[in-house]
């Protein structure tokens, strides 16, 4: 997708072809996107539908995909909606369980609707694609883990997921005594001192009176369905399993947490980190210019400003200066008109890109003398207000197709707040201002 694309623009567009379409019903604990909405994954376009409440009629919430749009059967355009639905559970750590199959020449809606969540906009970001096949079935198995409403199943499906990263059952009991001491889950901490005050050993206690007691009815320590206490201990077990199976499935199989994605903030300067090599980007993580290298970035980018479902684009701009100040890497942009002005700063120590809408975005004159002028000053008004309500900012490359960065969501001081009144009231005289403009030898954009 460009960074101009309207994800619900190409849904409506996806959804009228016709084609061999696969449809995945979901239940989900994940709050789903309120309209039809178009995400990538996988280099395969995929549509996410709606739970729609039609008189008697309840569809399911579902992923669909035109399979033969790929080149897919039907059992593999079955599992690429599989795979999409294991990297949203494991993104938002939410129930995604596909309940119901439907298909046909086109995304019909299948089931009906049971407890869903739903929201304006659904992120595609930090959709973890697994590098292995021993990945991705750990990854489907952590799912089934938190699909499944019985606690016991839901136990023994996290132990799946952790199984699969060691496969080797005489590993498993020392790798967890020393995981017990790296474990960062507040509910996991919590039984894991409950489990040790009682003198278990944690690793035999699982693997016994957890995976086998559930998985073997031959057994005499089994768990008991109708035994409430049983369903306690297993549901209190299950952070902790669950735990367990996170920390090995990053260990093992090289699939991060999805915490490390904000945590490690190494999403804000993916796209310039490209640009440099390792003795470049050492120096720069040192606050500093590696000596005698010279550092080049692209002329031009593509600027923009995203919360949600809602963009503001500044548009191309053109790179006027950049250099070094305090440890950061800062570069200046300006428009093609010469009207708007931005600047922002890479840290590379803390991997943030950082902006200052306030003082970093400005207009470099007052002139109105043609529509671009104004339509420049409209959108700058846009830009920066929605930085304010918390939007983040993202710069593109100048074809719009790889965003080098994006800064987290900006967060005003504590002694500022913006003023919804006056730029309402400024919107509204610059479209004034825009409507008396003729159009016949304007200026170009």
């Amino acid at each position: 997708m460009l960074a101009t694309d309207d994800p619900f623009e190409l849904a409506e567009r996806y959804q009228n072809q016709r084609g061999q379409w696969v449809v995945g019903g979901l239940e989900t604990q994940v709050f789903w996107p309120n309209r039809p909405q178009f995400i990538r994954f996988e280099n395969l376009d995929f549509l996410l539908q709606p739970a729609v409440v039609d008189g008697q009629h309840r569809s399911l919430p579902a992923i669909a995909i035109r399979a033969n749009g790929f080149g897919l059967t039907v059992n593999e355009g079955r599992a690429a909606v599989m795979r999409l639905a294991t990297a949203i559970a494991w993104r938002e750590s939410k129930k995604v369980d596909i309940v119901m199959w439907g298909g046909g020449s086109s995304p019909f809606r299948v089931g009906r609707m049971l407890n869903n969540a739903i929201t304006e906009f659904f992120s595609d970001e930090n959709l973890h694609v697994p590098q292995s096949e021993e990945a991705r079935k750990a990854l489907a198995y952590y799912r089934e883990g938190l699909s499944l409403g019985n606690p016991f199943y839901s136990f023994l499906g996290f132990y799946k997921a952790f199984a699969r990263s060691l496969p080797n059952g005489r590993e498993r009991g020392p790798w967890i005594e020393h995981a017990l001491l790296r474990m960062t889950d507040r509910e996991a901490i919590s039984r894991r001192e409950e489990l040790q005050a009682q003198g278990d050993n944690i690793s035999e206690y699982l693997a016994t009176q957890g995976r086998h007691a559930i998985a073997h009815a031959e057994r005499e320590d089994i768990v008991d369905p109708d035994d409430p206490d049983d369903h306690q201990r297993i549901h209190l077990d299950k952070p902790l399993m669950r735990h367990l199976a996170e920390l090995a499935m990053d260990e093992r199989l090289g699939v991060p947490p999805p915490s490390s994605y904000e945590g490690e903030h190494l999403y804000e300067l993916e796209g310039f980190r490209t640009l440099f090599d390792n003795e470049q980007l050492d120096a720069l993580r040192r606050g500093e210019l590696a000596q005698g290298r010279e550092y080049m970035l692209p002329d031009d980018f593509y600027v923009m400003a995203r919360k949600g479902k809602s963009c503001v684009h500044l548009g191309g701009m053109r790179m006027t200066a950049g250099g070094m100040d305090q440890g950061k890497l800062g570069v200046k942009l300006e428009s093609p008109n010469g009207k708007v002005a931005l600047e922002f700063w890479m840290d590379f120590r803390d991997e943030r890109l950082i902006i200052d809408p306030i003082g970093g975005c400005v207009l470099l004159n007052k002139k109105r003398e043609s529509r671009s002028d104004i339509q420049s000053e409209i959108s700058l008004e846009q830009f920066k207000f929605l930085l304010y309500c918390n939007g983040s900012l993202e710069i593109w490359s100048a074809d719009r197709e790889r965003r080098m960065g994006k800064s987290e969501a900006y967060m005003l001081p504590a002694n500022w707040s913006p003023d919804f009144a006056g730029h309402q009231r400024t919107l509204t005289g610059l479209n004034e201002l825009l409507q008396e403009m003729p159009e016949i030898g304007d200026d170009p954009q």
